[in-house]
C-alpha cells in the first residue's frame, strides 16, 4: 500500500533539502578541472560550448546566475549543479512512490543514489550531468505520474517535450527511449496518436538547439564551431569532431565479441562500484524479484534503462581503456545508475514486505557503507584550476600574446578567468586549433589541409615572436622552427638562439602549490598537478639547478603516474638536461638526471647507457659496467651498448670480455665498422696476457 500523496510530497521536499545542504557543504568554490571553466564561461557570456553546444544548460545557467548573483560565475553554476542533483533525487523519490514503492524503498533508493561518489561529485561542480540526471528523473516521474493515462495526448506530449529539452542538455538521454517505449506497453490508448503527440513535443523541446546558431551569429567570446551556417551547425550538433557515437576523438576500439563483452562488463561494474557492495546486492535482489516487489513499471522498461544507457552505450562507443578515458568515462555511469536505482528500490521493497524493519535496515546499511566515499568527494577548498589559470595570467607581461597548444584545463580555466571574470584584458589569447578562443590564422584556416595549417601557424606566430610578445603553453618545445623555446614558469617563450632575455620568475615568486585537497583521487587533477610540477622542473633545469629540477620532475612522475603525457615528456626533459650537462662536462648533474630518467623509464636502454657513459668518464668503471649491462638487459641488440661495454672493459683491462663485447657489437645492424678491429685488438691483448 502506498502512502498518501501529501506525505510523499513532503518526503520529496525533505530529500531535496537534505541533499542540497549536503551538496552545499561540499560545493567547489571556483572552477574545477575538466569542462567546468568552459561551462562557467559559456553561462556568463551566453556562449556556445563544445559539441553539441549544450544549449539547455547554458540558458538555464545564465538565467540562474543572473537571478541569483552569489559569488563568481563559477560558484553560481556550481550551485546550479547542487540544485539539479538534489531535485533529481526528489523527483526520483516521488516517482517511486507513484509506482507503488513504500517509504523505506523510495527514501532508501534515493539516498543510495544520492550518496554514490559520482552523484556527490557532480552535484558539487559545474557540469551538465546534474541537469542531465534531473531531466532523466523528470521523464521517469512523468511516466509514474501519468499512470494509465500515459498514451493520452497531454501526458505523451509532456513526455516528448521533456525528452526533447533533455536532449538539449545531453544527447545520451536518447538512450532511455527504449525504456520509455517499453513503459508504455500495455497501457490503454492509441499508441500511434501518442507517438505523434510525443514527437511534436520532442520537436518543440529539441528546438532549444536553435540557441546555438542564434548566439553564434552574435560572435560571443566562446563560440565553438562558429555554427552560423547549416553545415557548421550540423557539425556542432552531430559532434562530428568527436566521431558522433565515439566518446573520444581517437575513435573506438576493437569490436569483436570479447571486446564488446568487456565494454559491457566495464559499464555494469562501474555502476556497481557507485552503488557499493550492499547497494549492488539490493539491486540484484530487486532485479530478481521485480514482479513480487509490485512496482507499477514493466520489468523490461527498467532493464532497458540500465542496459541501453550503460552496456549498449559503451559497446557503441568502444572507448579505450587508458586512464585518461576511464577518468572521463565515469560520468557516463550516472544515467544507468539512475535506472539501477529502480532495482535498489525493488530490493528494499521486497525486504520490507518480509519485515518492516528489514528493508529500512538494509537501506540504512547500504547508505552507511557509501558515506565515507561520499564524504571524500567534497570539493571544498579546491582552487587547483583557478590557481593554475591565475598563475599563467600573472606570468604574462603586459600586452602579451599567449598561444595554447592543447590542454583542456588551460583552455577552460583561462576562458573562465578572461571571459567571465574579465581578467587581463590587455593580453591576447589564442588556441592553435582555433576552437575555444577566436582564431588568429585567417577565416580560411579551418578548411586548410593539415600541412597548410601548420605552415600558416608558423608564419603568423613567427611575426608575434619577432615582436617579442609571443608566449606558449605547450609540452612541445619545437613548435616554432628557428626559435629556441625557453621554459618560463608554466609557459615557454620563443627567443632567438643565443639571445639574452629577462628571466621569468612568476611561477617561483607568486605560485604556491595549487590548492586541491582531494586531487589525488581524480585523474584530471593529478594530471594538472603533475604538469605544474613538471613546469617547475624544466624551469629549474633551464637555470641549471639540476638538483631541484630533477626532484620536481620525479615528483611530477609520481603525481601523474597514469597521466598519458607525463612519462614521455618528463623522460625527454631529463634526457635533454643530461645531454647538456654532459656537453659542459658537469658529471654530477648528468648523473643525477640520468638516474632519475632510469627510474622513470624502465623499458628503454638509453637512460642506462647514457649513465654508463657518464660514469665511465668519471672513471667509476665498475658502476659504468653495471649501468651498461642494465642497458643491454633492456635492449640486448643495441650495438651502441655493446660498443660502450667494450670501451669500459678496455679501460678495465678485461681483454677477453672486451673482445667478446666488440664482437657482439660488430654482429649487429648499425654497428661501427671499427668494432671488429677493436675486437681483434682486444683478443690479441688477451692472448698476450696469457
Amino acid at each position: 500500500m502506498t502512502d498518501a500523496a501529501p506525505s510523499r510530497r513532503g518526503e520529496a521536499a525533505g530529500v531535496f533539502a537534505a541533499f542540497f545542504l549536503l551538496s552545499l557543504a561540499s560545493l567547489a568554490p571556483s572552477v574545477t578541472t575538466g569542462d567546468a571553466g568552459e561551462f562557467a564561461a559559456a553561462a556568463a557570456v551566453l556562449g556556445v560550448a563544445h559539441a553539441p553546444g549544450y544549449p539547455l544548460f547554458i540558458l538555464l545557467a545564465k538565467a540562474f546566475g543572473v537571478l541569483l548573483p552569489l559569488g563568481s560565475w563559477a560558484y553560481r553554476t556550481n550551485l546550479l549543479s547542487a540544485v539539479c542533483g538534489s531535485a533529481a533525487l526528489a523527483l526520483f523519490s516521488d516517482a517511486l512512490g507513484r509506482l507503488g514503492a513504500g517509504r523505506a524503498a523510495r527514501l532508501g533508493a534515493a539516498a543510495v543514489l544520492g550518496l554514490s561518489p559520482l552523484w556527490r561529485e557532480q552535484s558539487a561542480v559545474v557540469e551538465v550531468f546534474a541537469l542531465h540526471l534531473l531531466m532523466a528523473a523528470l521523464l521517469l516521474w512523468l511516466v509514474a505520474a501519468s499512470g494509465d493515462r500515459l498514451l493520452e495526448p497531454g501526458p505523451s506530449a509532456a513526455l516528448g517535450l521533456a525528452f526533447g529539452l533533455g536532449l538539449g542538455d545531453h544527447q545520451t538521454l536518447a538512450l532511455v527511449l527504449p525504456a520509455l517505449l517499453l513503459a508504455a506497453r500495455g497501457r490503454p490508448g492509441s499508441l500511434p496518436r501518442a507517438l505523434a503527440c510525443a514527437g511534436l513535443g520532442a520537436a518543440a523541446g529539441f528546438s532549444v538547439n536553435a540557441v546555438s546558431p542564434l548566439r553564434a551569429a552574435k560572435s560571443p567570446p566562446l563560440d565553438w564551431d562558429q555554427a552560423t551556417t547549416l553545415k557548421s551547425f550540423w557539425r556542432l550538433l552531430s559532434r562530428k569532431d568527436y566521431g558522433s557515437l565515439a566518446l573520444t576523438t581517437e575513435g573506438g576500439q576493437a569490436a569483436g565479441p570479447e571486446a564488446l563483452a568487456g565494454q559491457a562488463w566495464r559499464s555494469l561494474s562501474g555502476v556497481a562500484g557507485q552503488l557499493g557492495l550492499l547497494g549492488s546486492a539490493l539491486a540484484v535482489l530487486g532485479a530478481a524479484g521485480w514482479r513480487r516487489a509490485g512496482l507499477r513499471l514493466p520489468a523490461p522498461a527498467a532493464w532497458a534503462w540500465v542496459l541501453f544507457a550503460g552496456p549498449v552505450f559503451l559497446m557503441l562507443g568502444r572507448p579505450p581503456y587508458d586512464a585518461q578515458t576511464s577518468g572521463a568515462l565515469e560520468r557516463f555511469h550516472l544515467l544507468p545508475l539512475l535506472g539501477a536505482g529502480l532495482f535498489v528500490a525493488a530490493g528494499v521493497e521486497l525486504l520490507s514486505r518480509a519485515s518492516a524493519w528489514a528493508g529500512a535496515a538494509a537501506a540504512l546499511a547500504a547508505c552507511a557503507a557509501l558515506a565515507p566515499g561520499a564524504a571524500a568527494q567534497t570539493r571544498r577548498g579546491d582552487f587547483l584550476a583557478q590557481d593554475y589559470g591565475r598563475a599563467i595570467l600573472r606570468e604574462l607581461p603586459p600586452r602579451a600574446t599567449l598561444v595554447m597548444d592543447g590542454g583542456d584545463d588551460t583552455f577552460y580555466s583561462l576562458a573562465f578567468l578572461t571571459f567571465a571574470e574579465g581578467l587581463r584584458p590587455d593580453a591576447t589569447l589564442y588556441d592553435r586549433g582555433g576552437v575555444v578562443f577566436h582564431g588568429a590564422y585567417g577565416p580560411d584556416f579551418p578548411s586548410l589541409p593539415h600541412d597548410a595549417k601548420e605552415d600558416r601557424r608558423r608564419m603568423v606566430e613567427s611575426e608575434w615572436a619577432a615582436d617579442g610578445r609571443l608566449w606558449y603553453s605547450t609540452l612541445n618545445p619545437g613548435l616554432l622552427p628557428g626559435w629556441e623555446s625557453r621554459p618560463a614558469g608554466l609557459l615557454r617563450r620563443p627567443v632567438k638562439p643565443g639571445s639574452t632575455v629577462a628571466e621569468a620568475s612568476a611561477l617561483r615568486a607568486t605560485l604556491n602549490l595549487p590548492r586541491a585537497p582531494t586531487a589525488s583521487r581524480r585523474y584530471r587533477d593529478r594530471a594538472l598537478l603533475a604538469f605544474v610540477y613538471y613546469s617547475r622542473g624544466v624551469d629549474a633545469l633551464a637555470r641549471r639547478d639540476v638538483t631541484a629540477g630533477a626532484s620536481w620532475l620525479e615528483l611530477a612522475a609520481r603525481t601523474g603516474a597514469d597521466a598519458l603525457w607525463a612519462a614521455p615528456a618528463i623522460s625527454y626533459a631529463l634526457a635533454v638536461s643530461g645531454y647538456e650537462a654532459t656537453a659542459r662536462r658537469d658529471w654530477p648533474a648528468a648523473e643525477r638526471v640520468y638516474r632519475a630518467q632510469l627510474a622513470l623509464d624502465p623499458g628503454r636502454a638509453d637512460p642506462a647507457l647514457n649513465l654508463g657513459v657518464v660514469l665511465q668518464d668519471e672513471r667509476r668503471l665498475p658502476e659504468a659496467d653495471t649501468a651498461v649491462r642494465e642497458a643491454l638487459r633492456r635492449e640486448p641488440r643495441l650495438a651502441r651498448a655493446w660498443e660502450t661495454l667494450g670501451a669500459v672493459l678496455w679501460s678495465e683491462g678485461r681483454w677477453s670480455d672486451c673482445a667478446e663485447a666488440y664482437a657482439s657489437a660488430a654482429a649487429l645492424p648499425g654497428a661501427d665498422p671499427a668494432d671488429a678491429e677493436w675486437s681483434r685488438r682486444a683478443g690479441a691483448r688477451a692472448g698476450g696476457a696469457r
